[in-house]
């Protein structure tokens, strides 16, 4: 592909950090500006700090294109947040989804919530799912709800703020929202029962062009007015996109972050199960895909403590965890991931790690292990790949590689895949042939004595606990 110069900037915005990232057409990086996301605790409940980010990725856009032939912006972000607005903009704040729920939330949306069955998705506490969140407006803010033209997903809502016309997408309404039904290719049921159908505006493919920057913020940021605005993508779908843009699409695929999400294209969903954190995403192109959804990112973290050791000296300290019995046991936050009813439950047997290699090493044994089960249920018998923030976890791929022998473990070499699979819908429907942009590094097993018993210990241990 012939380099034009001409780039597309894509809006990456994450629970933990928001990013701009310059790439080319072939979905190269160029120049990424990171940032610190943190929630708004000022209104009537926990909030996406919209007032914050807009500015934010203003300022980022006007410094890039001073360096930079920005010709499409295009937004990605994680799943479970979407905004109520009209012809303005909000009204009302962009629920976050760790918001602390009424409690007469629960019961009501017992009584008009989806079964799994429906949505593929479990239901999780407070406002985790957007259809709970959005029950909770309606019935808390009456007025304010009714004043509403549309309910926009954080990705299409920021399209809208940069001069797109209001749309839906597939990827991003679909993504644990509790909303859509996806072996019917329908909305779910809530929506119906509650006369939602109006909230949501037409759809538009993740990489359609739905506007051009509107003249006040070509204005402000020195874009040209033509830029085009697509239409946005969930963030691990347009990480799992990458793959399938470079003709990977029968990889099972890791995409972490806060968040891990397996996907493993091609597995019925009609067996799933719930207590295993099983969930259906649907793709950019509406496919439904198998997936799994645990906070392992947020888990490892906190079990890695302030000082992260991930490399070499981490694997090694994990023989020593495994040979002195030390596990940590699920959940270190509050959903339960594949292990149901250990929510916030999460303890260590054996001797503690008290320094950052130990710590580390526990982290990335408790987060493989999770995997691990992960690539289990999902049914993966496919090479494999390690995507987002866990691609800079030597411990975790070499752990996954071990566990996994007979499949083929890789690491991708960049940690912005969501937002370089975002950039890549720039242009898509114009492109005949793979990118050639995902490079992958092959992880070769290394043998830990016991490591297979350890990681069925560990979850015989955690299916006792639930």
């Amino acid at each position: 592909m012939i380099d034009t110069g001409e780039r597309v900037a894509v809006l990456d915005l994450g629970k933990t950090n928001i990013k701009v990232l310059v790439a080319t057409p072939n979905g190269e990086p160029v120049e990424i500006l990171s940032y610190a996301n943190a929630p708004d605790r000022s209104g009537p409940y926990l909030a996406i700090d919209l007032n914050r980010i807009e500015p934010l990725i203003l300022d980022a856009l006007t410094d890039l294109a001073k360096r930079h032939t920005i010709r499409a912006i295009i937004a990605t972000a994680h799943g479970c947040g979407g905004v109520l607005v009209n012809e303005h903009g909000p009204v009302l704040p962009a629920m976050d989804y760790e918001a602390k729920a009424p409690d007469w939330l629960e019961e009501a949306y017992a009584k008009v919530g989806p079964a799994y069955s429906e949505v593929f998705c479990s239901l999780s506490g407070g406002a985790m799912r957007p259809a709970q969140g959005l029950l909770w407006q309606s019935r808390e803010f009456p007025e304010v709800f009714n004043r509403a033209k549309h309910f926009l997903l954080t990705p299409q809502y920021f399209a809208f703020r940069l001069g797109g016309k209001p749309a839906s997408e597939i990827s991003s309404l679909a993504a644990q929202c509790h909303l859509w039904n996806p072996l019917k290719n329908e909305f779910s049921s809530i929506v119906h029962r509650l006369k939602w159908h109006g909230l949501f505006p037409a759809f538009a493919k993740a990489g359609e062009v739905i506007g051009h920057l509107s003249p006040n913020i070509a204005k402000r940021t020195g874009l040209a007015p033509d830029v085009e605005i697509l239409a946005g993508a969930h963030d691990s779908n347009a990480n799992f996109f990458r793959y399938k843009a470079a003709g990977l699409a029968n990889h099972t695929v890791l995409s972490t972050g806060t968040w891990m999400i397996g996907f493993n294209r091609g597995r019925p969903l009609e067996d799933f199960s719930e207590d295993r954190a099983m969930v259906a995403n649907v793709d950019v192109d509406g496919e439904p895909i198998a997936s799994t959804l645990t906070m392992t990112g947020r888990e490892y973290a906190i079990l890695a403590g302030d000082h992260p050791v991930s490399d070499e000296r981490a694997y090694k300290a994990a023989a020593k965890l495994i040979e002195q019995g030390t596990l940590a046991l699920p959940s270190f936050v509050d959903d339960p991931g594949p292990f149901i009813g250990t929510g916030g439950k999460g303890n260590i047997i054996g001797p503690v790690p008290h320094n950052d290699v130990g710590k580390g090493a526990l982290a990335a044994l408790y987060s493989a292990f999770v995997a691990d089960l992960c690539l289990d249920v999902l049914g993966s018998t496919a090479p494999i790949v390690i995507d987002g923030g866990f691609a800079t976890n030597p411990a975790f791929g070499k752990l996954i590689a071990t566990l996994r022998p007979s499949q083929p473990v890789a690491m991708s070499r960049s940690k912005d895949g969501t937002a370089l699979g975002a950039s890549l819908l720039w242009r898509r429907f114009e492109r005949q042939e793979p990118i050639t942009s995902v490079t992958l590094d092959p992880i070769s097993p290394e043998p830990i004595p016991n490591l297979r018993e350890a990681a069925q210990r560990w979850r015989a241990l955690a299916d006792q606990k639930g």
